[in-house]
């Protein structure tokens, strides 16, 4: 899709109006005229200038704010980063909590288990492990005695730590049932911050989304304004160059072409003077020997005649002559030289650029795009499709940047008219300034650059120079009917 340009470059580049343009086949002429428009460019110029540093200003301040908002997402981004680095790490404590609450409630149940029987003789004691009444009177002895005391303080001594041990499991138990409810309580919460934290960044995200189109839509508009004087004056340099050099070689062309014919005829003449000396020569032969052959004839009889014996009737039958030696066939004519074609109507002069259906007409357009007239016609392809010079002609220019991303310019002279092609958005170029290229020969590939919504080749035919309005058709022509 053929895209804007601002209104201050589009009055720069206007090189002609169509009419008047394409009827400046005299290369005087057209150098006065773009020695004219080069005088007016330097004027419009400085009032370019002054556009493009007011615009460059408020792109200054537009990507001073898109960077504060990159900023800030960026931190926005690291805090709920953090934040989810957070409750995934609590979420995995409460998974480890769980573990250790199922090891306490085992070694409850155990501790239970070894404490049933002994709870049961503390119970039948009132609370003692042992009855020390059948310790002191059932010794036999004071030695006897000691041993069972000791022993009794030993079985106390490990039931109470039983106790105690069983005592410890449950406060562990109890405590790690609620440090995983506060965990819980915790991972709530903070998933309720992640959930603010990420509403905010979306909301950063849509205003920063907006300020960056509002950038970018500024930033195609500063680019295609980039395309200034300077580059125009280059173009029309580039221009004036191609166009006589494209002139020079038709010229030549047409020097050699009349040459070649004239040699032709000269070489035909030259055949048909031999064809016709041969031909006198071989008659001559012929004749020659006819005469011969009539006087072998005749020898031939009379010496017949004078062998006959006398009174005889009987006539020898005549020895045949020999024949005359057969004439050579007569030479193919030489053929006569082709004529030169006849010049092809305006509705043939160009092949088609590219492979691919074409997507967007010439004509009127809806002004999306920020234009109200669509000067060329587009062929959608895949990325990499050949592009080739839709006729003969010398490259004007060949280079990327600005709103037709790659691009090739070529002039051309045909039928004594000039006539210049636009081929743009390719993803490369096989083509340079000044290059003379031939119709058919490939010139790029198809692509996306510059001010393109998809791929495609954006394509222009203008009459005389080239010349670009974005309101109207200026010199340009709808590339269909040349096709």
């Amino acid at each position: 899709m053929k895209k804007t340009f601002a209104s201050l470059i589009v009055s720069a580049l206007v090189l002609s109006s169509a009419p008047h343009f394409a009827a400046a086949d005299d290369l005087s002429e057209q150098k006065a005229k773009n020695e004219q428009q080069q005088q007016d460019n330097a004027k419009k110029q400085k009032n370019l200038e002054s556009s493009v540093n007011q615009e460059g200003q408020k792109i200054s301040k537009t990507q001073q704010e898109v960077n504060r908002l990159d900023e800030a997402l960026n931190e926005k981004i690291f805090a709920v980063e953090t934040k989810d680095r957070q409750i995934k790490a609590t979420e995995r404590e409460i998974v480890e909590l769980g573990k250790e609450i199922e090891k306490y409630k085992a070694k409850l149940k155990r501790q239970e288990k070894l404490l049933g029987d002994r709870l049961r003789v503390m119970q039948e004691n009132d609370g003692n492990s042992i009855k020390w009444e059948e310790v002191i009177f059932g010794a036999k002895n004071v030695g006897d005695l000691v041993s069972r005391v000791m022993a009794g303080k030993s079985i106390s001594k490990q039931d109470d730590k039983m106790i105690t041990d069983y005592q410890n499991t449950q406060k562990q138990l109890a405590d790690a049932q609620q440090e995983v409810k506060e965990k819980k309580a915790q991972l709530v919460v903070e998933k309720k911050e992640l959930k603010r934290q990420q509403a905010d960044l979306e909301s950063q995200l849509k205003e920063r989304n907006k300020r960056l189109k509002e950038l970018r839509k500024k930033k195609e508009k500063f680019e295609t304004q980039l395309m200034d004087a300077k580059e125009v004056q280059q173009i029309l340099i580039a221009q004036e160059k191609a166009i006589a050099a494209e002139k020079a070689a038709r010229e030549r062309e047409a020097r050699l072409e009349k040459e070649r014919q004239a040699q032709a005829a000269r070489e035909a003449k030259a055949r048909a003077e031999a064809e016709a000396a041969q031909a006198a020569a071989q008659k001559a032969a012929e004749e020659q020997a006819a005469k011969e052959a009539a006087a072998q004839q005749a020898a031939q009889e009379k010496a017949a005649q004078s062998e006959k014996p006398s009174g005889s009737t009987k006539q020898s039958a005549p020895k045949p002559s020999t024949p005359a030696p057969a004439a050579p066939a007569p030479a193919p004519a030489a053929p006569k030289p082709a004529a030169p074609k006849p010049a092809p109507s305006s509705g043939g002069l160009f092949i088609h650029p590219t492979a691919g259906t074409v997507t967007q007409g010439y004509g009127s357009a809806g002004g999306e795009n920020g234009y109200t007239f669509h000067n060329g016609i587009d062929f959608g392809g895949p990325v990499g499709t050949p592009i080739v010079a839709a006729a003969t002609g010398t490259v004007i220019t060949a280079s990327g940047g600005g709103p037709y991303g790659n691009h090739v310019m070529i002039a051309h002279q045909l039928n004594g008219k000039t006539y210049t092609t636009v081929y743009a958005h390719m993803s490369s170029l096989n083509a340079r300034a000044g290059q003379r290229v031939s119709q058919g020969q490939q010139i790029g590939a198809l692509g996306s650059t510059g001010n393109s919504t998809g791929p495609h080749l954006h394509f222009e035919i203008h009459v005389g120079g080239y010349s670009y309005s974005a309101t109207g058709p200026a010199n340009s022509v709808n590339p269909l009917s040349m096709l």
